[in-house]
């Protein structure tokens, strides 16, 4: 722990320490009468790749600080069990990931709140984002400062960046000073990362480093919850195990859990909370029969593109050979340079097809390339090359979180079920052709050499779509197994606390009733910032 105290007792438990535990842990414990208690799986640690932004290539394969789920084989994808990085860190995934800062769309939320949760449309959710950032952006009707979180651009942008930026404007997108400000019509310009002073504003730098010291928050890292405590249909704590010792831990108030799209669900249903037919094959008691729970999991599917270029337009080489020590120095001396970067550099936010009025697709550019080897190790490409990660933003096709065995310590069950929707294909395939055409158009097309992925030999429709399924992959954003509503699979309510469970809510991406239109790390963290305001009114009413 964080203090002396072996207390067996708290107000508020907090199970992960992720990008909304972390938030949690801090605006809870502002209030000096309040105890909570914060529960992280992974380490209490900051290591150097991790404060490092170009350190996420070092990140990805990395089983100490990473849980490296696999999903099941993916029947439209050639039977491929795909990866899905996790951290197991304190700050969770926005430790680990590429530090992209996008809402979504304003859209996005105000479909929450039609689907019958009152209280999250965007003009509800927008000052929970104001209140967390400090954007370099400045302080505007959509834009905040003085937040926890660092939000900035880089301090130099790299002239292919430009180039992929002038190209979408070429193509008729509106060029954006702001592109990920909330609003829903299509549009390119430079992205934003939580990025400050040259290192990563991971959620546990930016709400957990400040207050550690505060009477009232433990910590307690490498505590693995293992169930939930109930007395009849209400949650009175927790039993976690560390280094091999068990404790049980009792809640007050609230349990709270943060543990993400994957971890929430799976401790549901390990505390016998969930499919009642799925925990009865598995041989767990069943508490309470909520069929919701591990349900409506989606994802944003990715195809790379990879293009080779001019010696002069891409980072490849600043960032091998002794190049890359030369720009280290640079970094520790002054954290600028090439280390001090988020994975994305830009975006473009474009429609698959002139029937669809909100953008079904992101085009996030990256002025490097790189791949990994048969040891999972980053390698840069010995070409000077740049790439696209074009994701298909709203799936139609669910998948499903499940156990695999009432052992808390065996991975769940994931099925993903890609493209098991045939709408889904249709806006894949037209993320390549948009990939294609931005790559197409000056001033990119004057520095691109070849297409070095997929390639001259993937260009008939049958290609295309073979090319999609031996290749894409997620963009790390999974959400909604807990979903927030009123209808038969909801979890959760609109004040995220579970059906039918007195003392228990959810807090993290899995209640998300369907995905927002872009990375998920600020809208969770957002979540986070709305849910403490409703524990803490929910506590004094």
């Amino acid at each position: 722990m964080n203090s002396s105290t072996h207390d067996t007792e708290f107000d508020y438990i907090v199970v992960g320490a992720g990008s909304a535990g972390c938030v949690l842990a801090n605006r809870l414990s502002a209030s000096p009468n309040v105890s909570v208690l914060l529960l992280e799986a992974g380490k209490d640690a900051e290591p150097f790749w991790v404060r490092t932004p170009a350190g996420v290539g070092n990140l990805f394969f990395n089983e100490r600080l990473n849980w490296k789920f696999f999903t099941e084989p993916e029947a439209n994808l050639g039977d491929r069990q795909v990866y899905w990085p996790r951290g197991k860190i304190l700050g969770g995934s926005s430790s680990i990931n590429g530090m992209v800062y996008v809402r979504g769309f304003a859209s996005d939320y105000d479909r929450w709140q039609a689907q019958g949760n009152p209280g999250w449309a965007w003009s509800d959710v927008l000052p929970y984002f104001k209140r967390a950032e400090h954007n370099d952006y400045g302080a505007s009707e959509s834009r905040g400062v003085g937040g926890p979180l660092h939000v900035s651009f880089p301090h130099r942008q790299h002239p292919t960046t430009e180039a992929f930026v002038r190209a979408g404007a070429a193509v008729g997108l509106t060029r954006h000073d702001d592109v990920v400000a909330g609003g829903d019509a299509e549009g390119v310009g430079y992205l934003q990362h939580t990025i400050g002073e040259g290192r990563r504003w991971s959620s546990a730098h930016a709400y957990v480093r400040p207050v550690r010291q505060r009477t009232n928050l433990a910590i307690e890292s490498e505590a693995v919850v293992t169930r939930l405590h109930l007395d009849g249909r209400c949650v009175v704590g927790v039993e976690y195990i560390r280094r091999g010792q068990s404790r049980t831990i009792r809640a007050r108030r609230e349990v709270i859990l943060s543990a993400g799209a994957i971890g929430s669900p799976h401790l549901l249903m390990l505390s016998g909370i969930g499919p009642p037919d799925h925990l009865q094959e598995m041989g767990v008691r069943v508490r309470h029969a909520l069929p919701g729970v591990g349900c409506n999991l989606q994802d944003h599917l990715a195809i790379n593109a990879c293009y080779e270029v001019r010696k002069d337009a891409s980072l490849n080489a600043a960032l091998s050979g002794w190049h890359k020590y030369l720009n280290g120095v640079d970094y520790l001396l002054h954290r600028r340079g090439p280390l001090a970067i988020g994975a994305s550099h830009a975006v473009a936010f474009v429609c698959s097809s002139t029937s669809i009025k909100v953008p079904d697709i992101q085009l996030s550019f990256r002025p490097l390339s790189f791949a990994f080897d048969s040891k999972n190790k980053l390698r840069m490409h010995t070409f000077a090359g740049v790439q696209f990660a074009s994701a298909m933003l709203r799936p139609r096709s669910r998948g499903q979180i499940l156990l695999r065995s009432p052992n808390p310590f065996d991975a769940p069950v994931i099925h993903a079920n890609y493209l098991t929707d045939p709408d889904d294909m249709r806006v894949m395939v037209a993320t390549l052709e948009w990939t294609r055409r931005l790559a197409a158009t000056a001033p990119l097309a004057d520095m691109v050499v070849r297409e070095y992925l997929p390639g001259e030999n993937v260009r008939s429709a049958s290609e295309v779509v073979e090319f999609i399924r031996r290749s894409s992959q997620t963009l790390f954003h999974p959400a909604g197994t807990c979903k927030m509503g009123s209808d038969s699979l909801a979890v959760v309510d609109e004040r995220l606390r579970v059906r039918g469970i007195e003392n228990l809510r959810v807090v993290d991406a899995s209640v998300m009733p369907t995905i927002v239109s872009g990375n998920t790390n600020a809208p969770t963290i957002m979540i986070a910032e709305k849910a403490s305001d409703m524990i803490l009114e929910d506590a004094r009413s």
